[in-house]
């Protein structure tokens, strides 16, 4: 008898499935009278989307009395309308039988908007933040802060920022920039930006770059929701420092992949000519039409713990720590730029370039509405050395690209490539442990004035 209603019951969710809501309501009512709770509760929630609110509650009760916790559940979100305390015992008895967001709840009526019995409150938000309830985290900060408990409160606040709480970031840049700790107070009003896209944590960064003198910061933040027409000046500081090596990198790569391709993100290859290549990861996407790019760890198509998706977290977590807008926040809006498809590309290598490997590989997706791109880093594929012949073109396009940070770009370069480096106001100088020299020298404006790339003169 168990086993039929059981098969009744799941029968019943794949009629859900399909649609066949009729269907599942007939295959839920011959369980509810085999004595199966849960499929009493989904004949609850049957009346209770038409509308039929008492024949929701006598369901709901129903399931309840045998033993369901969404039964419990339901049943004291509707009894609480008119008898809180009676909704409160059915809160308690759902907790009981598993139905962990009746603690919220609880917390939620002790709490009281902070006219009650606050102790209590406090306990049952810590039991709902526990199983990962953000706004429970949330709601207990504020329940630290009437008692008195600041380092409660900021506890839970950042327990509810990393369970994903839309407001708790920006609640703890707002408390510390009160306190006049300005730095942490950028770091958690940027993350409330990455996170939720947090309207007024962007104008917080623009009142306190501008309170700065930091226009250029602050423009940056003023615009990022609806689409800056520039990068961050972090972003072009890491961008710089790795822009000629990325350059060098990327020709070696599309030297190399001239054919068509395939890619198999779950077993981490790609395929060129009939040769498979391993190490990918996808790193994000670009859409034409809406010119906006996605970071594959934001996409919801990928579950975050895909192969291909979790060597991403390194890039994440650096743009974290280092206040990088473009590696931290998963949706970006580049439509502002004057040409957003290369804004994403530079986005998408300079990610690659953290990672180590080979290089970056793009191609279209859906019908050319969009650019993939991956990252390659395959041990069996050549690094790309350094070049005596090919060091002056790259140093000087990057340096084109980048010319207010000319120094950086040059200065990159030959740290990847682990040149030791002399430097003065008008020159940089760099040797090899191979015996390469690079000297470049700059104008007063700090552009590249001239270089020369050779061979160290003996016992030099």
């Amino acid at each position: 008898m168990v086993t039929e209603a059981n098969e009744l019951y799941e029968s019943g969710v794949a009629a859900l499935r399909r649609g066949d809501d009729a269907r599942a309501e007939e295959l839920f009512r011959r369980a509810a009278a085999l004595g199966h709770a849960r499929s009493v509760f989904e004949l609850g929630l049957a009346a209770e989307r038409r509308g039929e609110t008492e024949e929701a509650e006598r369901r709901y009760r129903e399931a309840a009395d045998g033993g369901d916790s969404g039964g419990a559940l339901n049943l004291a979100v509707l009894v609480e309308k008119r008898d809180v305390p009676a909704a409160m015992e059915l809160y308690r008895r759902a907790w009981e039988l598993g139905a962990h967001e009746a603690a919220f709840n609880l917390g939620r009526l002790y709490d009281d908007d902070g006219r009650g019995d606050l102790e209590q409150a406090a306990a049952w938000y810590g039991r709902a933040a526990e199983r990962g309830n953000a706004g429970a985290a949330f709601n207990l900060g504020f329940v630290c802060a009437d008692r008195g408990d600041t380092g409660g409160m900021l506890e839970s606040w950042r327990r509810a920022a990393e369970l994903g709480h839309p407001r708790a970031a920006g609640a703890l840049g707002d408390h510390h920039a009160r306190g006049g700790d300005l730095d942490t107070a950028v770091t958690w009003f940027r993350r409330a930006v990455y996170q939720a896209g947090d309207e007024t944590a962007a104008r917080r960064l623009d009142e306190l770059y501008r309170a700065n003198g930091d226009e250029r910061r602050a423009a940056f933040w003023r615009d990022f929701l609806t689409g800056p027409g520039a990068h961050s000046p972090e972003f072009e500081s890491l961008a710089s420092w790795v822009s000629a090596a990325a350059f060098d990198r990327q020709e070696q790569v599309n030297g190399l992949l001239t054919g068509g391709l395939a890619i198999d993100l779950d077993a981490r290859t790609l395929t060129c000519d009939g040769r498979a290549y391993g190490g990918v990861t996808l790193l994000g996407s670009f859409s034409h039409l809406s010119r906006t790019w996605l970071w594959a760890w934001a996409n919801e198509a990928f579950a975050a713990d895909h192969p291909a998706v979790v060597p991403l977290r390194a890039v994440r977590e650096h743009g974290e720590e280092h206040g990088v807008a473009e590696l931290a926040a998963g949706h970006q809006d580049l439509s502002g730029f004057p040409d957003p498809h290369q804004a994403a590309t530079s986005i998408a290598i300079t990610a690659g370039m953290l990672l180590g490997g080979n290089g970056v590989v793009s191609y279209g997706i859906n019908d050319g509405r969009g650019t993939a791109y991956v990252h390659l880093d395959d041990p069996a594929l050549p690094a790309a050395a350094f070049d005596r012949l090919r060091a002056p073109r790259l140093l000087t396009t990057a340096a084109e690209i980048f010319p207010g940070r000319a120094r950086r770009v040059v200065r990159g370069f030959l740290s990847h490539h682990g040149f030791r480096i002399r430097e003065s106001a008008e020159v940089i100088d760099g040797r090899s442990g191979a015996g390469d020299q690079v000297t470049v020298a700059f104008t007063g404006d700090g552009l590249i004035k001239a270089m020369t790339v050779g061979r160290e003169p003996a016992g030099g």
